[in-house]
């Protein structure tokens, strides 16, 4: 299954990602806001398959994942990324959006729909009451993108992350679905074919 809007295509991501995903993380400007790079391939691996065996169990299902890892890729089917809804344990209805961009792709709005788009899943696949993310200080990028969600800064998590022997605080950002563009999140709700 996969989505296609402003010339981006969206699909659920699958194990033979994985190389793909490895090397956009790997790069030293895309790993520079992630708490958990650098890392092996074994590591990204081992996180990566059993979320993407179940994936594709629950999708194999006829069921829609409440917990989603997608690829992002141009019109030539190159990858640009990836971005995951998460369910948040202990909240019923709250998920968590992330994504990263291989370098290539920053500064065209690529990471800005592709929040945009996985906002949407978890609204009208998942049945959001809530959606929240995180950023490290400093990722003015992603900072500007959830801020251009809608999402609220909930405050900071001083020192929370350690990367390379050095703390780094880390943004909260978060808000009820209800208080978000739902006119904005309808439209694409509708284009992507989820209503």
């Amino acid at each position: 299954m996969a989505w296609t809007s402003e010339g981006e295509r969206y699909r659920y991501a699958e194990e033979g990602d994985i190389s793909a995903i490895f090397e956009m993380l790997s790069d030293p400007e895309v790993g520079r806001w992630l708490w958990f790079m650098p890392a092996s391939a074994e590591a990204i691996t081992d996180f990566f398959t059993p979320l993407l065996v179940e994936q594709a169990r629950i999708l194999e299902s006829g069921e829609t994942p409440q917990t989603a890892v997608f690829a992002v890729e141009n019109a030539k089917g190159e990858f640009l990324g990836q971005g995951a809804v998460v369910a948040v344990a202990g909240s019923p209805g709250g998920f968590e959006i992330g994504y990263q961009l291989c370098q290539h792709a920053w500064g065209r709005g690529v990471g800005q729909r592709l929040a945009w788009f996985l906002t949407a899943y978890a609204v009208h696949c998942c049945k959001a009451y809530r959606v929240e993310a995180s950023c490290m200080e400093g990722n003015e990028g992603s900072r500007r993108i959830l801020e251009s969600l809608g999402l609220r800064s909930e405050g900071a998590k001083p020192g929370f992350r350690l990367k390379e022997d050095k703390r780094h605080s880390e943004l909260l950002y978060g808000a009820e679905v209800e208080t978000l563009d739902g006119e904005a999140i309808a439209r694409l709700g509708r284009e992507l074919g989820f209503l």
